[in-house]
C-alpha cells in the first residue's frame, strides 16, 4: 500500500510503519486479519507514525504457531521488533485480547511504556459466565461469522459483483480450514479471558464495541468494565465486529479524543448507568441495522407493509436506547410505558427478505401535548446504491403505566412528554359516538347502504403493553386483517386474485394513530371502508377502532392505506394493475 514501508520481519511476523509522523502507536489485527485492515484508521490518526503488526494468526494460517507461546507472548516478541518505543496500542478482536492478556502478565505493570490504549471489539468473558455446550456452539457459529465478514470486507467491492458460486466456494474453503484450526485456539483464549487479573493494567484504556457484536456483549462489557478499572467501555449501536475498517471515520473519532487525552476518558463519579442526555430531541440522529422478520415474506419473498412498520418502531427503540432511556429502564426506573402514538409512512419500493435494512431517525420540534415527533427513513443497498425503501413520521407518547416498578422522579428532558394515558395528548381525530336505546354497535358504526364493514374482536394480552392496554403494533396487525378480511368479504380475495389474474397485493402509504386507550379484553369495534379509488389503479381506505364504554362509543384508533396492485406474470409483469369497472364496484362495498 501507499505510504507503507515493511521495517522488520522475524519469525513469520512482520513489523510495517504507516506514512504519518508523531508519536508510535502499535496495531495488532485480528485471527485471520492482516496488517493492512489498519490502513483506513491509520490515515485519519493525524499526529501519529503508526506501525501495523503482522501476527502469526495472520489469515491462511495453520495454527501451529499456538505450540511456541500464547498470543502475550508472540506480541511481545513483535514490539520487540517496532523501532521505536510505542507511545500506545491498538488491537482489533483477537489482537485486543493479546494486548490485554500482555498487559496483565507483565511482570512490572506499573511502567510498561505507554501512555494509552485503544481495543475495538475484543471478546471477553467473565469469570462467573459459566462455560457451557450452548456457549461453545453458540461462539462457533460467531466465530464462522466473523471469518465470512473478514472474507467480504477484504474483498471490498468485488464482493457484490463477483458470482455468488465463486463467492460461496471462498467462504466455503475458508470455514473448512480456519474453523477446525482456528477455533479451539479462538475459544480456549476466549474462555481464558475472565480470569485474567485486568486490575494490574493500570494504562488508561478505552474499549470500543458494537452493541450486537457477539464477542462483547453488554453483559460481558459490563464484566469487563467491572474487571478492569483503568478501561473506559463504550458500546455503539452502529459498529460492527470490524468497526476499525466499516466505521473508520466513527472509530478514528473516537480513538483520537481518547489519545489526545486518555485520563478524561474515565467517570470520576458514580453516576455511570444514570441518563447522561439533558434533551430527548436533541437532533443527532440514530442508526439502526435489522432485517425484515421472516414471518412477513407472505407472497414470494416480498414483505408485507406491516414489517416495514415493525423495522421503524425497532429504530425509534434504539433511539430511546442511545440516549441512556430505554423501554426497560423507563419501565423500572421511572414507570413510564413507551408508546407508539401515531405512525405516518410511505414505501416507494418492496422490500425482500434477508435484505439488510439501514434506518435512520431524527427527532422534529415538538408540539405541546402531542408528544415526542421524529423522522424515519429505511434504505437497503442494491447495485451499489443506497435506495429509499421507506420515508416515515412517528410520534411517542410516554404514559404513566399502573404497575410500574419505577420509583425515581422523571428527569426534567422527559416531562414534556409523559401523560397519564394516551387519551391525554391533543388528537383532532378523537371522537365519541352516541348509542341510542335500542341500538347495537353495528347500527351506528355500520349502517346499512354505508359500504362499511364491521369487524369485532377481543383485546388478547400478546396483543398489549404493560400487561394493561392495546400497544400501537395491534392496530397495525389489525389494518392489515381488516383489509383481508373486507377483500374477501367483497369476493376479492387475495388468494383468489393471485391465482386468476396474478395480481400481487403493494401498499404505498400507511397510518395508523391511537387516539385512546383500550384495555385488555376490551371488545374493539373495527370499521373499514374503502373511500376513494385513484387513476384506476389504487384505492384509499379508513379504518377506525372503537370501544363501548356506556351509551358512547369512543374512537381509540384509526389508520388509513393506499392499496393497489402488481401484475406477477404474462406480458405486463411487472407493471401495476388497471382495476376494472366490476373491481372498483367492489371495492367500494357494491355487488361485483
Amino acid at each position: 500500500m501507499n505510504g507503507w514501508t515493511q521495517v522488520a520481519a522475524a519469525d513469520g511476523m512482520e513489523v510495517w510503519r504507516g506514512p504519518g509522523e508523531g508519536p508510535a502507536l502499535v496495531a495488532v489485527h485480528g485471527i485471520e486479519d492482516s496488517w493492512r485492515n489498519w490502513n483506513l484508521l491509520a490515515e485519519r490518526l493525524e499526529g501519529y507514525t503508526v506501525y501495523a503488526l503482522q501476527m502469526p494468526w495472520h489469515g491462511g494460517n495453520t495454527y501451529t504457531w499456538r505450540e511456541g507461546g500464547s498470543p502475550a507472548r508472540w506480541l511481545r516478541r513483535a514490539l520487540e521488533m517496532v523501532p521505536e518505543q510505542p507511545h500506545a496500542l491498538m488491537g482489533h478482536s483477537f489482537g485486543a485480547n493479546a494486548i490485554l492478556e500482555h498487559l496483565s502478565t507483565l511482570e512490572d505493570v506499573r511502567d510498561p511504556g505507554i501512555a494509552a490504549v485503544v481495543l475495538a471489539a475484543p471478546f471477553y468473558r467473565p469469570a462467573g459466565f459459566t462455560l457451557s455446550e450452548p456457549l461453545r456452539l453458540r461462539s462457533q457459529a460467531a466465530f464462522r461469522r466473523v471469518l465470512v465478514d473478514g472474507l467480504h470486507l477484504s474483498l471490498g467491492e468485488k464482493a457484490s459483483r463477483m458470482d455468488p458460486e465463486i463467492r460461496s466456494l471462498m467462504e466455503s474453503k475458508l470455514l473448512k480450514r480456519a474453523v477446525p484450526a482456528g477455533f479451539p485456539v479462538f475459544y480456549r483464549e476466549f474462555a481464558a479471558s475472565g480470569h485474567l487479573d485486568l486490575t494490574r493494567i493500570t494504562v488508561p484504556t478505552l474499549v470500543l464495541a458494537g452493541t450486537r457484536d457477539e464477542g462483547l456483549t453488554p453483559m460481558r462489557a459490563a464484566g469487563l468494565d467491572r474487571a478492569m478499572p483503568a478501561a473506559t467501555v463504550r458500546l455503539r449501536p452502529d459498529y460492527g465486529h470490524f468497526c476499525h475498517v466499516a466505521q473508520a471515520d466513527e472509530m478514528s473519532r473516537d480513538a483520537a479524543g481518547f489519545l489526545r487525552d486518555p485520563r478524561a476518558a474515565r467517570p470520576t463519579d458514580d453516576s455511570q448507568g444514570e441518563p447522561t442526555v439533558t434533551e430527548l430531541l436533541d437532533g443527532e440522529p440514530t442508526s439502526y441495522v435489522g432485517m425484515p422478520r421472516y414471518e412477513g415474506a407472505n407472497i414470494r419473498t416480498w414483505i408485507g407493509f406491516k414489517h416495514f412498520m415493525y423495522l421503524v418502531e425497532e429504530a425509534i427503540l434504539q433511539y430511546f436506547r442511545d440516549r441512556g432511556v430505554g423501554a426497560r429502564s423507563l419501565y423500572h426506573t421511572y414507570g413510564l410505558g413507551l408508546e407508539i402514538v401515531d405512525s405516518s409512512v410511505q414505501l416507494p419500493v418492496a422490500l425482500e427478505v434477508d435484505e439488510q435494512v439501514y434506518a435512520t431517525v431524527v427527532s422534529g420540534k415538538a408540539k405541546p401535548g402531542q408528544g415526542a415527533p421524529f423522522t424515519v427513513s429505511l434504505t437497503v443497498e442494491r447495485d451499489g446504491q443506497t435506495v429509499t425503501a421507506l420515508k416515515g413520521k412517528v410520534r411517542v407518547a410516554l404514559v404513566a403505566v399502573k404497575d410500574g416498578s419505577g420509583t425515581e422522579p422523571v428527569p426534567a428532558f422527559l416531562e414534556p412528554y409523559v401523560v397519564p394515558e394516551v387519551g391525554a395528548l391533543d388528537n383532532s381525530q378523537a371522537a365519541t359516538l352516541t348509542i341510542e336505546e335500542g341500538q347495537e354497535a353495528a347500527d351506528v358504526l355500520a349502517p346499512e347502504g354505508s359500504g362499511a364493514m364491521l369487524w369485532d374482536w377481543r383485546a388478547p394480552y400478546y396483543y398489549c403493553h404493560f400487561s394493561d392496554r392495546l400497544q400501537h403494533s395491534a392496530y397495525v396487525r389489525t389494518l392489515e386483517e381488516v383489509v383481508d378480511r373486507y377483500l374477501y368479504a367483497q369476493d376479492l380475495a387475495i388468494g383468489r386474485l393471485l391465482e386468476e389474474r396474478g395480481w400481487i397485493p403493494v401498499v404505498s402509504r400507511a397510518r395508523v394513530q391511537v387516539l385512546s386507550d383500550i384495555w385488555m379484553e376490551e371488545t374493539v369495534h373495527t370499521v373499514f371502508k374503502v373511500e376513494e379509488i385513484l387513476r384506476d389503479t389504487m384505492y384509499t381506505a379508513r379504518m377506525d377502532c372503537y370501544v363501548r364504554r356506556g351509551d358512547r362509543l369512543e374512537r381509540a384508533a384509526t389508520g388509513t392505506i393506499m392499496h393497489g396492485y402488481a401484475i406477477s406474470r404474462g406480458e405486463k409483469a411487472g407493471t401495476v394493475a388497471v382495476l376494472d369497472a366490476d373491481v372498483q364496484a367492489a371495492l367500494l362495498g357494491g355487488a361485483r
